[in-house]
Order: structure tokens, then C-alpha cells, then sequence
């Protein structure tokens, strides 16, 4: 299994009306057995009141009975009251200290509520006792791969395979622990042998996608990735645009219209507008683009689009012949590393702003801008563990700050973000970067002040591609197992040829990359 928990499963079939019917059997053992797949059947259908109901219908019979007391938790942690659904968990256990679906809900639990060290030791309780558990060893390397311990992962993925080789999503795991090693061929075959047992398996087929694109090995690596959108990957419904005509597949576009619709970060969307002029020259007789407000301003910089429409939930967009994605535009235009549309600068900001912040900016020295954050987004557990590996706290860049006087540089915060914006504060005042971002609107405001910039120091987030897609120099600062785009074993990308890559050697050390980002900005500030 993919996801670490103890599903319910069933094949019985009810409807409502059969309520009464679990209750009719004469003898309590028969009536308990049928509320319990009652409450199964509700649980499947995510009718999380009813099922509660059933459940606790079934403990009123027998309060200590286990499997109740299991699946209520589950329902319970459904409708996200944890509390009450470690309660009912650790009731079961204490019923059944031996009942393992309900020992691996409470590791998943805890895993979810941020106490991985409880998780981990719940999870090695039940392998001292059932070793030759698949389920519990795979939910184990999952946990051990959130903490960052992708070798230790590996070991318990390998003991899962060892005991059932014919789960796909296990092999899917084990790529994932050797593609955080940097250990890509290893990673490929794990993924292709997950793809060899389920065809359509969508998480494995992006993630060999990735993996290819950051190999270079483009043609089959945007021919994949359009699995990010297949209706099995779970997130089709919130990226697909709501409108009634086709998606275009790579038809003739002379003449016709074509609406292109956002998807993923801001980042992405900066980094791939750049294909917009290229539609353009197919003939495309009206181009539109949809994007979120905070890029309109930049955009309407952009050439070839004919209309900008942003999403605020008032704008009206016209019809069109066809639609598509941000993100499959490389794959229709045949991209390979050699043809990458890199004509820079692809965006401007408005000249007007720029000369009001300027204005605004300190006068003196080479101006370096500084992120050190990416958004966090916590409402998405594989994009949370993503950006806690490729951020870093604002006092890890003090060895630059310090730098300041010594090489005549005026450092300037591009960061944004409740959480991290604030960081400034934790700095020795003297140390801080000049902080503008508190009047900052949107992208076109941080535009402008880069463009006032000499350079850009960020980690792997939005402001790195701003900067590229300006023209602006940028030094981006990448985690280990660093984001496909910037392929592998260069400090170069052809995405933005005024980029320079500083790489992790190893797993959460940013300490050598910063020492690294120090030396080379004294090196460029020798007289």
C-alpha cells in the first residue's frame, strides 16, 4: 500500500433501509457482526455520521469489542478528530494489545499528527512481534523517508518486497528511497517493475516521469508526466480547467483559439509561459491565458498571449476551440534539452513600478536579494516534505549577511510568507537585509524590485524562475535530491542561462552550500 494505513474494506453491499435489519438478528454476536459491515459499508461511502452511529450502535452492545472500537477511530480520524480517534485506538489496545490493524492506525495517526518518534516506535513494536508484517515494514519506511532517512527506508521497503513481492505500490516506495539517494537507475527499475504489475499505476508513472525529465531523457519523460493528471492520480478534479470544449491533443492550431490553464505552483507557471510565443507562431488566432491575480500584472508582459483572464472567481473567459495545461505545452512542442525556448528576458516588469522602487531601495553597494523559504504548503503532505527539504531558516544565511561590509554588499529580502517573512526579526538587527515585502502586492512589485537588483540568492522556489525569466542572474540553492528541472551533475540549467546551481553533497547539509554561496560572492566582488 501506498498510503500507511489499515483500510476498511468490503464487498458487502447495503442500503440505508437495511439499517433495521442489522439490528434484527436474535443473538448479540450476529447483530455486532452486522452493524459492523453496515458501519464498513458507510465508511466506503465517506458517510462519516452514519458510520459513527453504527459503531458506537455496536459498542453499546459490547463496549470493549476491538473491531468496533478500530473502525470507529477510523471514522473518527475521518472527520479529523484526532484526539477522540487516538482515544478509541488505545481503547482497542488495551482490549487487544495484539490487534495489529488497529496498532498501525495509531502509528498513522501519530505519523499524521507530527509525533513520528511515537509512530516509529509503534511500528517497531509490531515487527518485533510480526517481523514478516508487509504492511507495518512498508508504513515504516514510509515514516523513516518523511524523517529524511532514505537509506533506512530502503532496508524496510526491501524486507517488504522480500516478504510480498507482487504489491505495486511497494516497488513504487522502494524507487522513491533510491531516487532520494541520488541513485536513479536503481529507481528506475523499482518504478518500471511497479508498472510492470499495475499498467496504469499513475503515482509510479509520474514518478519515473520525473526522474527521466531530470535525466534529460525528455521524450518519454513529458509522454509520462501526463499522469499527473489522470483521474486514478486522485487530483484531476482540482487541475483540469471547468469549461465544456476539448482539451487540445495536439491538433492544428492555425486559425483556431486556445485557452491555457494553470496548474501546480507559481514557480511552474513562470516557468513555463514562456511557451506561450511559441503557440503563437503556430497560427494560433486567439490566445488566451488563465492564471491567479497575483500574476496578471506580470503577465499581461508576456508576448503572444492575446488576453490574460484571472482566476478570482469574477472574470467571465470566452469560449475556445481548445484548452490546455501549463505543463503539457513541452510535450506538444516535442521539447529536448537542445530546443528548450529560452529567449531571455520572456518577462518584464512595468517600467513605472521599477522606477518607483527604485526609489525606494537602498542606494549603495551590489544589491543582493535573499529567499530562504518556499510556501509551505501543509495542506499537502508530499509538497510540506518537499518544501521543509528545500528551505532553510532565515539564520542559516547569516555567514552571508556577515559578508556584507566585507565585500560592499546591501542585502535586500525578496521573502514573503507569514511564517517565514517574519524571521528577519530572530537576525541581529544589524545584520537584516533590507525588508521591502510588506508593500509588496504581487509578482509584478517583486519584478520590479529585482530588476533593481545586481542578484538573486534563493532556494528552489517562485523567485528563483521570476528571476531567470528576467534575465536576472540567479544563484538557486538546491536540496540534494533536487527538482527534476534542473537535471543532474551540473551547476548550470539551459531553463535560465543566467543561472547558476549550488547543489547539497548530502541530505539537509545547507551549511557547505551557504559556505559555497559565500565564497563564490566574495570571489565576484574582488576588485
Amino acid at each position: 500500500m501506498s498510503n500507511a494505513e489499515s483500510w476498511l474494506t468490503s464487498q458487502s453491499l447495503y442500503s440505508s433501509q437495511q439499517f433495521d435489519e442489522a439490528l434484527a438478528p436474535p443473538h448479540p454476536a450476529d447483530r455486532l457482526e452486522a452493524l459492523n459491515r453496515l458501519g464498513r459499508w458507510f465508511y466506503g461511502r465517506r458517510q462519516w455520521p452514519q458510520a459513527q452511529h453504527t459503531f458506537e450502535l455496536a459498542l453499546s452492545i459490547d463496549p470493549d469489542w476491538p473491531s468496533a472500537l478500530n473502525h470507529l477511530g477510523l471514522v473518527l480520524r475521518a472527520q479529523q478528530r484526532e484526539p477522540e480517534a487516538e482515544a478509541t485506538f488505545r481503547r482497542a489496545l488495551a482490549v487487544a494489545p495484539d490487534y495489529v490493524s488497529a496498532r498501525i492506525n495509531l502509528a498513522v495517526l501519530l505519523w499524521h499528527t507530527r509525533r513520528p518518534t511515537d509512530a516509529e516506535a509503534e511500528y517497531r513494536r509490531i515487527l518485533r512481534d510480526h517481523p514478516e508484517h508487509p504492511l507495518a515494514q512498508n508504513n515504516l519506511g514510509l515514516l523513516l523517508l518523511d524523517l529524511g532517512r532514505p537509506k533506512d527506508a530502503e532496508a524496510a521497503f526491501r524486507h517488504a518486497l522480500a516478504i510480498d513481492a507482487s504489491t505495486p505500490e511497494m516497488h513504487n516506495n522502494l524507487g522513491n528511497a533510491l531516487n532520494r539517494q541520488g541513485r536513479a537507475r536503481e529507481a528506475i527499475a523499482a518504478y518500471r517493475q511497479a508498472l510492470a504489475l499495475r499498467p496504469d499505476y499513475s503515482t509510479a508513472r509520474g514518478n519515473l516521469a520525473m526522474l527521466l525529465l531530470g535525466l534529460g531523457a525528455f521524450e518519454e519523460g513529458w509522454r509520462l508526466y501526463e499522469s499527473r493528471i489522470d483521474e486514478s492520480a486522485g487530483a484531476a478534479n482540482g487541475t483540469l480547467p471547468p469549461v465544456p470544449y476539448p482539451q487540445w491533443r495536439g491538433e492544428p492550431l492555425r486559425g483556431k483559439s486556445l485557452l491555457v490553464w494553470p496548474e501546480q505552483g507559481y514557480g511552474d507557471l513562470l516557468q513555463f509561459c514562456r511557451y506561450l510565443p511559441l503557440l503563437k507562431s503556430r497560427g494560433v488566432a486567439h490566445l488566451g491565458l488563465a492564471c491567479p491575480p497575483a500574476l496578471v500584472r506580470l503577465f499581461e508582459s508576456l508576448e503572444g498571449a492575446d488576453a490574460i483572464y484571472p482566476l478570482d472567481g469574477k472574470t467571465t473567459i470566452p469560449g475556445h476551440d481548445y484548452w490546455s495545461l501549463m505543463l503539457s505545452l513541452p510535450m506538444h512542442c516535442g521539447t529536448t534539452v537542445e530546443t528548450i525556448p529560452a529567449p531571455m528576458p520572456y518577462l518584464r516588469a512595468p517600467a513605472d513600478l521599477t522606477r518607483a522602487w527604485r526609489a525606494r531601495l537602498p542606494e549603495h553597494g551590489f544589491k543582493v536579494g535573499l529567499v530562504w523559504s518556499g510556501d509551505p504548503r501543509t495542506h499537502d503532505r508530499g509538497s510540506n516534505a518537499i518544501d521543509r527539504r528545500r528551505s532553510v531558516p532565515a539564520q542559516a544565511f547569516l555567514p552571508l549577511l556577515e559578508l556584507a561590509d566585507a565585500v560592499d554588499v546591501t542585502f535586500v529580502s525578496l521573502q514573503k510568507g507569514a511564517a517565514s517573512q517574519p524571521q528577519i526579526e530572530d537576525l541581529p538587527q544589524h545584520l537584516r537585509p533590507f525588508d521591502p515585502m510588506h508593500d509588496v502586492h504581487d509578482f509584478a512589485d517583486t519584478a520590479s524590485i529585482v530588476e533593481c537588483l545586481d542578484l538573486v540568492i534563493s532556494v528552489d522556489t517562485s523567485v528563483a524562475h521570476l528571476a531567470g525569466a528576467l534575465s536576472k542572474p540567479v544563484w538557486i540553492l538546491s536540496r540534494h535530491d533536487g527538482c527534476w528541472r534542473w537535471l543532474r551533475d551540473r551547476d548550470d540549467t539551459p531553463w535560465y542561462p543566467g543561472a547558476r546551481l549550488f547543489r547539497q553533497t548530502e541530505p539537509g547539509n545547507w551549511a557547505d552550500v551557504i559556505d559555497r554561496v559565500g565564497r563564490a560572492l566574495a570571489d565576484l566582488r574582488k576588485p
